[in-house]
């Protein structure tokens, strides 16, 4: 998740509901302030913890 950029338009995986996401980057600036990197590389933010991302371009 550390190379996720929140700024860009993504689907992220949250391992709490087992569900996709669609990010929108509409946020961006809460998760940059709230969001912490856990030990095992997932990020936690709000009630999601996410441990994945994907381009919504296909890169």
């Amino acid at each position: 998740m550390d190379a996720f950029d929140p700024d860009e338009p993504a689907i992220l995986h949250d391992r709490v509901s087992g569900s996709i996401i669609t990010w929108t980057a509409d946020q961006a600036d809460d998760y940059r302030r709230a969001s912490r990197l856990r030990g095992d590389g997932t990020v936690a933010w709000k009630a999601y913890v996410f441990d994945g991302w994907g381009n919504v371009l296909g890169g």
